[in-house]
């Protein structure tokens, strides 16, 4: 059998399984999920199938995610697939309630086209939003009017009123421009740059020295380097730096030597558990302390790096034995052999200055100089593009197909929250009839799928207040101690930061598939492996450390 035929049979059975979640009667499991749900569900297993199996490029399969988000699940999708986003008729009926006695039947007519249209225009409306938009329409019309929309029976029709959530064009496209790309696009920029002025070899040189020659320890060198920098710069600005300082070491190993694959991934491993270890190491932790906070809970900075760095130091050496063990190693020793100094040119000088300033900026952070990691990576495509430090042929030379596949993971997120899947899938869970301890292991199973699939922050942006909440009313309750929600909390964070089993999953994964050494494949097994083992040793240390009194 022939690849091309393996290739077809892959696609097929993956388009009969994600063709069968159209015809799953979710209704009748309890979940109301409507006709736009049911495609980006199907959607989902769709990417998610293809990105494993792979029988097409993983890039293309994005594209495909983003054609198919814009044609059936958009506000411009295909004629014959949009729906009705509301219920006209109950619609209608509750403008003219309001309206009745004390609204002429010209404005009421015209109200409804108003409204009509907004409703066609706003995605994630809810009763709520539904209410606030007709309140503002009514007021100069009538008080009166405007007045009963918050009487008991009329707020009781507009919980009532079902809204179905479209994915907006805009929204899709703009994944292609997302400021996470321009991350990426600055960290090829800084790689090709080191590359091409000799900068990489020089600086792998210096930072590998102190760990000897034997690859193995070679690679966890590279890896606690790497955390410590994630610990305080975003995950992505480390992987970006580190991968274009790898370059040189990799071209030590021969073609056929797995070890290569172990190196470069290594990296984005690194990368995602350094980030756990400090409140500013990434997005989630410090959405954690913020919920904690507005529940009257606080941890210090200092008491989260008591757990958070004995977490990241288990996890490397976990994640090291583990890529060891996959990715056998046949090289012997690891030397770089650089001849030369620095080089003095002009050219090069500005690269170093470049580069330079550009870690430093992503080291200092946002509180020191107001600039996000997205911003400061425009600098250095600024300043090459105009010195001529990368020309037309260098461009060439990009992993451009890298941005279609990160592009086409940030339309899936948009997909599960435009739609309000992923709210309304999170809102269907019964987490308040669920004892303490099955609630931090079964909502960080849920934490942990989700972050597979969905960017770190959108994961627990949307999980955390939901979970605060009911640990607020279980404290409140006395179903579960203050320890007990602080515990859950940081398990939450901690899992929103493990999802690491594909190249969509984060930002350092992509950029080191965009390496070319690493397959899916073997990212997924390894990820996953790391995935499951670092929620039971999360789910470990919350249970012990809220026992002992840690967390007070």
């Amino acid at each position: 059998m022939n690849s091309t035929t393996k290739s077809l049979i892959k696609i097929l059975i993956v388009l009969l399984i994600a063709g069968s979640m159209l015809f799953i009667p979710f209704e009748s499991l309890g979940v109301a999920i409507n006709p736009v749900q049911s495609r980006v569900i199907a959607l989902f297993v769709f990417a998610a199938l293809m990105w494993i199996l792979e029988p097409i490029p993983i890039w293309t399969t994005s594209v495909v995610v983003i054609t198919i988000s814009l044609l059936a699940m958009s506000n411009q999708s295909l004629t014959f697939l949009k729906v009705d986003r509301y219920d006209k008729a109950a619609v209608c009926s509750l403008i003219d309630d309001v309206c009745a006695d004390s609204v002429s039947p010209e404005a009421t007519a015209k109200l409804k086209d108003d409204m009509g249209e907004v409703l066609k225009k706003k995605t994630n409306l809810s009763a709520a939003d539904f209410r606030s938009t007709l309140s503002d329409k009514l007021m100069p019309l009538s008080e009166t009017a405007a007045a009963k929309l918050y009487a008991p029976e009329m707020k009781e029709r507009l919980n009532s009123l079902k809204f179905i959530n479209v994915m907006q064009q805009k929204s899709t496209m703009a994944t292609f421009a997302d400021p996470i790309i321009i991350l990426f696009l600055g960290g090829f920029f800084l790689a090709a740059a080191a590359t091409k002025y000799g900068l990489d070899l020089n600086l792998a040189r210096v930072l590998l020295k102190p760990f000897g020659t034997n690859p193995k320890f070679v690679m966890l060198g590279l890896m606690v380097v790497t955390a410590l920098f994630s610990m305080f710069m975003s995950n992505t600005a480390t992987a970006a730096m580190m991968l274009a300082i790898l370059g040189p070491v990799l071209k030590l190993f021969s073609p056929e030597d797995r070890g290569r694959a172990a190196f470069a991934l290594c990296i984005p491993v690194a990368a995602n558990i350094g980030g756990i270890g400090t409140p500013i190491g990434t997005p989630p932790n410090a959405i954690a302390l913020k919920a904690m906070q507005d529940m009257g809970l606080s941890i210090s900075f200092g008491k989260w790096m008591l757990f958070g760095i004995p977490f990241v130091v288990l996890m490397l050496l976990v994640g090291w034995a583990l890529l060891c063990v996959m990715f056998p190693i046949k090289q012997k020793e690891l030397k770089l052999a650089v001849g030369g100094e620095f080089r003095k040119d002009a050219k090069a000088i500005v690269v170093y200055i470049t580069f330079a300033v550009t870690i430093l900026l992503w080291v200092l952070g946002k509180d020191v100089h107001g600039l996000d990691s997205n911003t400061i990576a425009i600098i250095p495509i600024c300043v090459f593009a105009v010195t001529s430090v990368i020309t037309k042929e260098d461009l060439k030379a990009m992993s451009w197909d890298v941005l279609w596949l990160v592009a086409g993971g940030f339309a899936l997120g948009v997909a599960l929250q435009e739609t309000s899947l992923a709210k309304d899938m999170i809102n269907a869970i019964p987490f308040a009839t669920w004892n303490p301890v099955m609630l931090m292991v079964g909502a960080g199973c849920i934490c942990l799928f989700m972050a597979t699939f969905m960017s770190h922050t959108a994961t627990a942006s949307l999980l955390m207040p939901i979970l605060a909440g009911v640990a607020g009313a279980m404290v409140t309750a006395g179903a579960m101690d203050n320890a007990g929600a602080i515990g859950l909390l940081c398990s939450i964070a901690f899992a929103s930061s493990l999802g690491m089993a594909l190249p969509i999953s984060t930002p350092p994964n992509a950029l080191a598939y965009a390496t070319g050494l690493v397959e899916s494949k073997g990212m997924a097994i390894s990820g996953t492996v790391l995935c499951l083992l670092g929620l039971v040793l999360t789910f470990v240390m919350m249970t012990v450390l809220g026992a002992i009194g840690f967390f007070g």
